[in-house]
């Protein structure tokens, strides 16, 4: 990455780490403190019940997102990335609250409430990949570009490394005896505001230039579904989303089930996996760049993820992670960087923000469908989510196989 631009995008980065720390806390413990006999919050329902309130509160900061992502990444179109992720993360703050609480006094509806606040805000991302879009606008940056979205998923994977491995610890009470299952979205809440304190002193307003004509937000919205090319990639987008949120939710639950994991070893198990994803996208991210095109690359790896599913499925021993879940990263690497590079690339410079919005949306619309739909499944059978996961990670990948034949990429 150039001095310059790195200069510029590392204040985004590093919100990007304190918000996905912030929000990988408490992943580790969501299975324990529903299912888990001694500890659940919920002791007297029964195991269908709490497997589908599960899924409603984790379907519930996706829901937020759902409809705040498109509406901040416009607004940043319009007014600045700067002020506007600073908005967002003050709002982040008081979900994490309102969940911390919640949590404490043990109501599903204020974690629901909570999450789903937490989920509107949560526009950092989106805003990052634009000021990537506004650093790299000229047809000659395009492979600095892969490297800048790839340099972002480094510091998801390191927010997905920490996140897990400090949840684990934060809510275990025989590490602290004070330690309880709200500890970490506490802990949520001072990463957020730590993140605002360093967009506030040392991050620069990118957007150079606004888009014209008026703007209303709910016609707007998805207006980016409107554009014949972008139409085709967001569905392919939706697709592999269905397939990669079936594994993050549901494969700590089917590790909890079939093998008995803690927190702290699911913990454990997320930190491995993230370190794979993280390894992916130093290496294996600008080696792709310079000899496939993104559409190619996400192409291949969705069609290598389906089948990395399937396999870290099949062992009987846990120890098998330590061979089957590395590669699985390396998919998700590569298809997580390629999917947003391949939109970035098809919008419109003045169309970055609302662009990149609308695919955060399309993802979490698959995320919430993973956590309606995935906690029923995963009721009656434990793999059955991730199975299905792999089917629609095999759907991206035929859509894209066909725009390939048809020529309708850059």
């Amino acid at each position: 990455m150039q001095s310059k631009s790195r200069k510029i995008l590392i204040p985004y980065a590093i919100v990007i780490l304190f918000a996905y720390i912030g929000f990988a806390l408490p992943l580790p413990i969501l299975p324990e403190m529903f299912l888990d006999p001694v500890r659940s919050i919920i002791p007297g329902a029964s195991l269908h019940t709490k497997m589908i309130l599960l899924g409603l509160v984790m379907a519930s900061f996706p829901l937020g997102q759902f409809f705040g992502s498109p509406l901040l990444g416009r607004l940043s179109d319009h007014y600045g990335r700067k002020k506007i992720i600073l908005m967002s993360l003050a709002g982040t703050t008081l979900g994490y609250l309102v969940t911390a609480y919640a949590v404490h006094s043990y109501s599903i509806s204020g974690m629901f409430a909570g999450l789903a606040i937490c989920g509107f805000c949560e526009g950092n991302v989106t805003i990052a990949q634009s000021v990537v879009a506004d650093l790299t606008e000229k047809e000659e940056q395009q492979t600095e570009k892969a490297v800048h979205f790839g340099w972002i998923n480094i510091f998801i994977s390191l927010g997905f490394i920490i996140g897990p491995l400090m949840g684990g610890q934060l809510a275990d009470p025989t590490v602290v005896s004070w330690f309880t299952f709200s500890t970490p979205f506490w802990a949520a809440a001072c990463m957020t505001v730590i993140g605002m304190v360093v967009i506030y002193l040392y991050s620069k307003e990118t957007l150079k230039v606004k888009p014209e004509g008026k703007w209303e937000f709910f016609s707007s919205m998805w207006s980016g579904m409107r554009r014949p090319r972008l139409k085709g990639f967001y569905v392919a987008n939706f697709f592999l989303a269905l397939g990669y949120f079936s594994f993050f939710r549901f494969f700590p639950v089917f590790l909890e089930r079939q093998f008995d994991f803690s927190a702290s070893m699911l913990s454990y198990v997320m930190v491995y996996d993230s370190l794979a994803i993280g390894a992916g996208v130093i290496w294996l991210i600008p080696y792709l760049s310079k000899r496939l095109k993104p559409i190619q690359s996400l192409c291949l790896f969705a069609f290598l993820l389906a089948v990395a599913f399937i396999v870290c499925l099949l062992p009987k021993s846990p120890y098998a992670l330590l061979v089957t879940l590395p590669p699985l990263g390396f998919c998700l690497a590569v298809v997580i960087t390629n999917g947003s590079l391949l939109i970035s690339n098809t919008a419109s410079h003045q169309f970055q923000g609302q662009a990149m919005g609308t695919l955060t949306s399309v993802q979490v619309l698959a995320e919430i469908f993973t956590g309606l739909a995935g906690g029923p499944l995963a009721a009656y059978t434990m793999t059955m989510p991730l199975y299905i996961g792999a089917a629609m990670a095999v759907v991206c990948g035929l859509i894209l196989m066909n725009a390939i034949r048809r020529e309708r990429y850059v």
